[in-house]
């Protein structure tokens, strides 16, 4: 099979990775194995040039590519279940889009009455605490099915409490990592924060800088030891504290003593299958940072630093392309799941399309809920510093003019053209959540949950637009 080359640009280069897994959704064959990039099915090289994504080395014909092994796309469900909540969930949905996955949202019921037999990979947000979730949700066979699941064959990826849910030390936990955190049942004695962590490993690390800034909201802490599970990565430096959502921050003095350059990311065989978890949020995108920093960050430098470069620190963090969103698509790598290899893999599926015009009516359901969020923003900076009101001015106005954007584009897109269902399916779901999120009453943490749908809506769009290019191609 001729192919052509891609350039690897990087851990803030989410244009690339959605484009590759658009490729294998569409049975384009996709390599990342080589050290000078990335290896993709000559078919798709006027697509790359149409999105901006010049190839780098002329077609070559060998080595070739076997689609059955580099185009596989896997059916992902992520847990969003009472226990779990919104944003919680939707900051995976938002992560997933970004790379280029369509996704099911899942509940309790539907996993205990055997809905992941059509999955490859369950996704487990953080937000639920540290009881199972039988016991978190009052369900039986919840955690029987995910442990069924993951046993014969299927893969899970799990961030904070999703990571408590695989250790070992408590009832309702799954041992499927052989270790068991510092602090279980008492886990707010850590703390919120945004730290750094350093990532090991050849495949989970690829195209990563050498540390990666991620918000930390009291995650399990663990013990270097030796033991069965593989680390992966692990606490490097305290950057922050924060009080956002959970007003707990953690201290330099705790992060110290107690997190220093101890595991954060873990992987293993369970059975069959394989699980990777972080104990930080890998899936909170930049704009969640953005919200820390200005509660934090910004409130502190603004009198001596003044508008220009305050604001400059806030419009540039990233937004669908974040070095955490690159380490989620490492660590589907890291499980199998691009080469379609795992035991619970089934048949290879043709990507569906279909109408989503219920999206357009989500969208002005939504609408009506991000005025009301809008207007809370402008209540709540009246109270603020003259200097403060300012910046929250700016940032809402940038929102607002690109929430008007990017809803209008989308109600266009599915009025006019069928999308890909697992998109439609997935979008439709955590718009309608966040049509009817309850509000939050601190500033920073209404501007999170007011950018999180903005950033959904945009992360899907870049898939319909490399969907679209590749049609032209097929």
């Amino acid at each position: 099979m001729t192919t052509f080359g891609l350039a690897d640009r990087g851990a803030f280069a989410g244009n690339t990775l959605a484009f590759l897994n658009r490729c294998r959704s569409h049975g384009i064959g996709v390599d990342e194995d080589g050290d000078d990039g990335f290896r993709i099915a000559a078919a798709a090289s006027d697509a790359a040039v149409r999105l901006g994504l010049s190839p780098v080395v002329e077609p070559l014909a060998e080595p070739p590519l076997h689609p059955p092994k580099w185009a596989f796309a896997p059916r992902i469900a992520i847990y969003a279940g009472d226990a779990i909540g919104y944003p919680y969930w939707g900051y995976y949905a938002h992560a997933l889009l970004s790379i280029g996955f369509g996704f099911h949202a899942v509940t309790g019921e539907d996993v205990a009455v055997g809905c992941l037999a059509g999955y490859d990979l369950l996704v487990m947000p953080g937000g639920f605490a540290t009881w199972g979730l039988d016991r978190a949700e009052g369900i039986d066979g919840i955690d029987a099915a995910i442990s069924r699941f993951i046993r014969e064959g299927g893969t899970y990826i799990g961030s904070c409490g999703g990571a408590f849910y695989m250790s070992e030390g408590r009832p309702g936990w799954h041992g499927a990592i052989d270790a068991t955190p510092k602090f279980t049942q008492e886990y707010l004695l850590t703390g919120a924060a945004v730290l750094s962590i350093s990532v090991d490993g050849p495949v989970i690390g690829r195209g990563l800088p050498e540390l990666l800034e991620l918000p930390y909201y009291h995650g399990p802490i663990y013990a270097q030891a030796n033991r069965e599970a593989e680390d992966l990565g692990h606490f490097r430096y305290h950057i922050s504290e924060s009080g956002l959502f959970i007003d707990n921050p953690l201290s330099q003095g705790m992060f110290d003593r107690e997190m220093r350059g101890t595991p954060a990311i873990f992987m293993a065989s369970f059975g069959k299958g394989r699980v990777l978890t972080f104990s930080p949020h890998p899936e909170m995108g930049e704009f969640v940072r953005k919200g820390i920093a200005l509660e934090g960050y910004v409130r502190r430098y603004l009198p001596i630093r003044g508008f220009k470069v305050m604001d400059q620190t806030l419009r540039f963090f990233m937004k669908e392309d974040c070095a955490g969103f690159r380490l989620i698509h490492n660590a589907i790598a890291c499980l199998g799941l691009y080469e379609g290899n795992s035991p619970a893999i089934g048949p290879e599926l043709e990507l569906e399309l279909e109408r989503a015009d219920g999206i357009g009516a989500v969208i002005e359901r939504l609408d009506r809920t991000m005025a009301q969020q809008f207007a809370a923003i402008g209540q709540l900076a009246a109270a603020e510093t003259v200097a403060m009101q300012e910046i929250i001015a700016a940032e809402a106005s940038r929102l607002k003019s690109e929430w008007d954007d990017v809803s209008s584009t989308m109600k266009a897109v599915v009025r006019a053209t069928p999308i890909d269902a697992r998109v439609a399916t997935g979008l439709s779901t955590v718009l309608d959540t966040a049509s009817r999120a309850d509000q939050n009453t601190r500033l920073a943490e209404i501007l999170i949950v007011t950018e999180l749908p903005i950033r959904l809506v945009a992360a899907a769009l870049r898939i319909v637009a490399c969907d679209r290019a590749l049609e032209t191609t097929e």
